[in-house]
């Protein structure tokens, strides 16, 4: 990852912390969509000239506050998400190893309206490999 990305992801991270502890707002389903778009964003591997491939298993990491408000819809908020992800890979010309999967977790270091994504690469267990936007 080029320096510069990594100072844009420690501002972004420095000024989204500041405004979550100062107006203690919570997360809201679109801001962990648009994590999740620049987790493929930041960590695309490129395999050759026709195919990128990006990660398909995302655990998404909330305050306490959060992930209570948040946890009763988890089963229907992760597959929305998964859908958004696999729409916005396919805009990208993105390609997956495995099918897409999105996990709420809680995490007791987090304040209120703070998440961290974090993602990895999984193979499907068959042997079927998906073309673009594929999951």
């Amino acid at each position: 990852m080029g320096v510069l990305k990594k100072f844009e992801q420690r501002l972004e991270g420095l000024v989204n912390g500041t405004f979550a502890k100062v107006f203690k707002s919570e997360v809201q389903p679109v801001e962990i969509a648009g994590a999740l778009q620049r987790e493929c964003d930041n960590n695309a591997t490129i395999w050759n000239r026709d195919r990128t491939v990006v990660p398909n298993d995302f655990i998404v990491e909330l305050s306490t506050p959060d992930f209570e408000r948040l946890s009763p819809y988890s089963g229907q908020l992760g597959d929305e998400l998964a859908g958004m992800v696999r729409d916005y890979a396919k805009q990208q010309r993105y390609t997956f190893m495995g099918p897409i999967k999105v996990h709420l977790e809680k995490a007791d270091d987090l304040d209120t309206g703070l998440y961290r994504v974090r993602s990895r690469t999984l193979a499907s267990s068959t042997s079927h490999q998906g073309g673009p936007g594929a999951a």
